[in-house]
């Protein structure tokens, strides 16, 4: 069993503006050095691309009921995430800003108090 906290490092999407591509290629070179670093090290759970929010379905528990959105009147979605252990909450913050280059995105990092574990 590990001494680390697993975090969520949440991507959501900002700005509907294109980033140019200087800022897409160091927000990529980002995510490829964060994902061999904590893959190496062991660290690495989980990483999803998610599509975009007019794709969402929404399922209610008290009817069972599927509806498209939720279409908030909101600029921000998520648009990704990681799951990695990190020793300490700024390991977490150094690994979230590997990944955080492009004005158009920002990282929330949020630690998890359970995940599964096979």
């Amino acid at each position: 069993m590990s001494d680390k906290t697993t975090y969520a490092l949440l991507i959501y999407r900002v700005k509907d503006s294109r980033p140019g591509q200087g800022a897409r290629e160091e927000t990529l070179e980002g995510h490829r050095a964060l994902q061999k670093e904590a893959h190496a090290a062991g660290d690495l759970h989980a990483v999803a691309r998610l599509d975009l929010p007019d794709r969402v379905k929404t399922v209610y528990p008290d009817t069972g009921v599927v509806t498209d959105g939720p279409f908030v009147e909101s600029k921000e979605w998520l648009a990704g995430f990681y799951l990695v252990d990190c020793a300490t909450e700024d390991e977490a913050v150094a690994r979230a800003r590997l990944i955080c280059c492009d004005p158009d995105h920002v990282v929330v990092v949020r630690p998890a108090i359970w995940r599964w574990q096979p």
